[in-house]
């Protein structure tokens, strides 16, 4: 029950997953993409890396899109958050 005009507390488990499952869902279909149109041995081979398997590159790329999509995530969180009490929206404004 609120009282005081209090925001209920989201538990910080589901505030993790609003940030991690998203961020999952979206690296994997950018790394899908991203895969479907650049091999990684040849993008490897471009940039004189050492070699690495497909398997492992597709790995890699996958962990960097989701960290992306992570702090991507994390900045909408925050920006969602709740304002301070006593400020005003400019939508809620006459």
């Amino acid at each position: 029950m609120q009282t005081n005009g209090e925001s209920p507390s989201i538990p910080l488990v589901q505030r993790i997953s609003a940030v991690l499952w998203p961020a999952f869902l979206c690296a994997g279909a950018a790394t899908g993409v991203f895969f479907t149109f650049f091999d990684p041995v040849v993008l490897l081979e471009c940039e004189g890396e050492p070699p690495m398997s497909r398997m492992g590159a597709y790995t890699l790329g996958f962990f960097m899109f989701w960290l992306l999509c992570v702090v991507s995530s994390v900045g909408t969180s925050y920006f969602l958050g709740p304002q301070p009490r006593g400020s005003s929206h400019p939508a809620q404004t006459p």
